[in-house]
């Protein structure tokens, strides 16, 4: 528990209360204009990130020297781990001598699994058994890295399924192009294991596809999925290695790259994952997520907002930083925003016969809520352009429930436990139903 969120978390409310109290219309105005001025640069901004994103993303071509590269698996409890293995080992098209697999693991089912690997490919995988102490994630990668050494480093979760020839591209982007952080895009293997992980498809497809190449394509901040990143070795060093307490190690690193002048560029690959297939395990995921960033937001808030900062990394890096981290704050935004919407449109057409709105919220705040249509529109255009499904437009009721009360639970929640929670590790479960074998399926 942190005594000093708590303080600030009850000054705001209180400040919140004695607003609506005793200037209940000079706190309507403020948030009619400030969800208007909000909603609108949000807005803008991300049409701007569309229309970039729907080119396609960068394609390696150079060959390079085929430098080793290694990859770490986090496995905990993973009873698919040997399929990941197999996969990389077997059908990733690259020499078997210049791969390298670190599985780092804390229970027996996983040491178990990686140990009769080792034994079968001894030049190849490596097992790290650690006690569970402290058992989050980069807090696992940290411990892995002193252990690999391939001139490329990457993070491969255990539910993974990368394209054949990920691997080379790979390469040819760092080796060949000369970047020093490469991002594939993630695609969902399960999206028809319930219409969950439907809807987190057709968002992974929006997000990585459209969003995250837009911002590639524009040089701005470029948070990391959780796997598919891959870096020079020298790199992580350079910036410090993961930070074991927070919960989006990935979108927190970015960060130090960014501060560093170094771009992450998404690239014309996929690697395959599962996403949560219930309500439950879903919740645990973006609860997690939301957390970090907030916890990302709360740690360099002071820091990258100084005049050296600004200088060094720009004001369009700084402000696309600062959209990504307030996300979770402004999904809960929604709420008040249609609340103010609602209330007014029943207070226009004479539903309710009070004035409370009259006056306080100008008509055209209510234009930029419109803007939220654009989460949908992005996740159909990903969906069409990564061939998910057909007909998806049909799913517009499941998007809607999804992002504005599924979302917005899940802020909450994340809000919750980074006010009066200690930090801990929601694990998300991977049945490992519905993972197409892409890598085999492309070569027939």
């Amino acid at each position: 528990m942190n005594l000093r969120r708590i303080i600030y978390f009850s000054i705001l409310l209180v400040l919140i209360i004695f607003s609506m109290l005793f200037l209940l219309r000079q706190f309507l105005v403020f948030l009619a204009y400030t969800i208007t001025i909000v909603y609108t640069i949000w807005g803008i901004y991300h049409l701007i990130l569309f229309f970039y994103g729907l080119g396609e993303p960068f394609e390696p071509k150079n060959k390079s020297s085929l430098p080793k590269i290694s990859v770490i698996i986090p496995s905990r409890n993973e009873p698919i781990l040997g399929r990941t293995i197999e996969t990389i080992v077997q059908h990733v098209d690259y020499p078997l001598n210049k791969k390298e697999i670190v599985v780092v693991t804390e229970d027996p089912l996983s040491e178990r699994i990686a140990f009769w690997y080792q034994q079968s490919y001894p030049n190849v995988v490596k097992l790290l058994m650690r006690k569970e102490f402290f058992p989050t994630k980069p807090s696992a990668l940290n411990d892995a890295f002193h252990f690999t050494t391939g001139d490329i480093v990457g993070i491969v979760d255990v539910e993974d399924i990368l394209e054949r020839d990920a691997f080379k591209k790979i390469s040819s982007a760092m080796e060949g192009h000369g970047f020093d952080i490469v991002q594939a895009l993630l695609r969902i293997s399960n999206e028809n294991d319930s219409w969950i992980t439907k809807i987190f498809a057709m968002e992974y497809a929006g997000w990585f596809r459209i969003m995250l190449n837009g911002r590639s394509k524009l040089g701005l901040y470029t948070p990391l999925g959780g796997t598919g990143n891959y870096f020079r070795r020298n790199l992580i060093g350079y910036v410090g290695a993961w930070n074991p307490i927070n919960l989006t190690e990935d979108a927190e690193i970015t960060v130090r790259f960014v501060l560093a002048q170094r771009k992450v560029v998404v690239i014309n690959v996929r690697q395959w994952e599962e996403a949560p297939v219930t309500f439950k395990a879903w919740l645990k995921q973006r609860t997690r997520w939301f957390r970090g960033w907030l916890q990302t937001l709360w740690s360099y808030s002071g820091l990258i907002f100084k005049p050296w900062a600004v200088r060094r990394i720009g004001f369009f890096t700084l402000f696309s930083t600062i959209v990504m981290l307030i996300a979770p704050l402004l999904v809960v935004f929604n709420w008040v925003a249609y609340s103010l919407t609602i209330f007014w449109l029943l207070e226009a057409y004479d539903i309710l016969h009070t004035r409370l709105m009259s006056g306080t919220f100008p008509s055209f705040a209510f234009f930029p809520l419109l803007f939220n249509f654009l989460y949908y529109l992005i996740w159909l255009y990903g969906a069409k352009l990564e061939k998910i499904g057909k007909k998806n437009y049909l799913y517009l009721p499941h998007m809607i429930f999804y992002m504005n009360f599924m979302m917005p639970l899940a802020s909450l929640r994340a809000l919750y436990q980074e006010i009066f929670k200690p930090i801990s590790w929601e694990k998300t479960e991977h049945p490992g139903r519905g993972v197409r074998w892409v890598v085999t399926e492309k070569n027939k």
